[in-house]
C-alpha cells in the first residue's frame, strides 16, 4: 500500500520517526516533505500535493502531520475523495476507516508521542471499510456534495 507522508516544520521530527517505523512495516512510503526543519514553512505547501496524489489512487492512505492535525485535515479535505480525519486514538482511526472510509489521518505533534502516533496509524493503516450499507449511503451523499461544489 502506498502511504503519503506530508508535514510542516510543526510535526517534522514526528513524521521523521513514522516515517522510519512504516518502511520496517513495508509500506511503499512516499514523503512529500517537508524534507528539512524550516520554521517559516507552511502547511498547505506540503499537504495539497499529497492529498491531489491520495484523491487520484484511492488505494492509497496518506498520514499528514502538524502541531494540531486541524491544518492538515482542513487543506487535504479540499481535495476531491479525500476524507481526512484528525485522529487522538488508535479507536478514533479505526471508526474513521470503518464507518467513513477515511483515506488520510491527521496527527497532533503536539498532542502524541512517537508510540502513541504508531498506534494511531497502526490502527488506521489495517483497518478496512465496512461496507455496510448505511456508511455506503453517507459516503454517497458527500459523493453529491463534492460534485455540487
Amino acid at each position: 500500500m502506498k502511504v503519503y507522508l506530508a508535514t510542516d516544520h510543526g510535526g517534522f521530527n514526528l513524521k521523521e520517526a513514522l516515517k522510519a517505523y512504516l518502511l520496517t512495516q513495508g509500506y511503499d512510503v512516499i514523503d512529500e516533505g517537508a524534507h528539512t526543519l524550516d520554521p517559516a514553512d507552511d502547511y498547505p505547501d506540503f499537504m495539497y500535493p499529497a492529498a491531489q496524489k491520495i484523491g487520484e489512487d484511492m488505494n492509497a492512505r496518506g498520514i499528514f502531520l502538524c502541531r494540531s492535525g486541524a491544518g492538515a485535515a482542513i487543506v487535504a479535505n479540499k481535495v476531491k475523495d479525500v476524507r481526512a480525519v484528525v485522529a487522538r486514538t488508535k479507536e478514533e482511526a479505526q471508526h474513521a476507516r470503518e464507518h467513513n472510509d477515511a483515506n488520510v489521518v491527521a496527527l497532533s505533534s503536539d498532542a502524541l508521542t512517537a508510540e502513541e502516533a504508531r498506534d494511531i496509524i497502526a490502527a488506521f493503516l489495517s483497518t478496512s471499510f465496512s461496507g455496510e450499507d448505511r456508511h455506503l449511503r453517507r459516503l454517497k451523499k458527500i459523493m453529491r456534495i463534492e460534485e455540487r461544489s
